[in-house]
């Protein structure tokens, strides 16, 4: 696992683990202008290290707009297909309003993307379903 950026909100990891997988572990509150920051930067990632994977650690975060979350789901995730991602794996948000927002506003615009996408409570259990990965027995 490489540390690719830190922010008092978001930090980016690259696996090498069978594929290249970026990883977001977000913290708690981030204002609106900064999470899209964040998001920008994160494809710019995937990107450029032509991650297929993405495990977006959801846990922490804090509430979200649901704007921001509409706005990733029409802009972000379509450029992220494009770029080559092929499987997001979610963590989700201890926040029960933020898990119902992101499910609403994510899983209309993946049925129609060449993503996978998956919910998951386990980090080991995402990062394997990442990079599709068999789980060890």
């Amino acid at each position: 696992m490489v540390h690719l950026a830190s922010f008092p909100f978001v930090t980016f990891y690259l696996h090498n683990i069978g594929c290249n997988a970026l990883e977001a572990v977000w913290g708690d509150y981030v204002s609106s202008s900064f999470f899209r920051e964040a998001v920008l930067q994160a494809v710019t990632y995937v990107q450029q290290y032509q991650a297929t994977g993405w495990v977006a650690d959801d846990r922490q975060l804090g509430p979200m707009e649901r704007e921001d979350l509409a706005w990733v789901g029409t802009h972000i995730l379509p450029a992220l297909a494009a770029g080559g991602l092929r499987r997001l794996a979610m963590l989700e948000s201890e926040d029960w309003l933020n898990r119902s927002l992101i499910q609403e506003e994510y899983t209309y615009p993946v049925e129609s993307l060449p993503i996978e996408l998956r919910y998951f409570s386990d980090l080991h259990a995402a990062r394997t379903w990442a990079c599709d990965l068999q789980a060890p027995n």
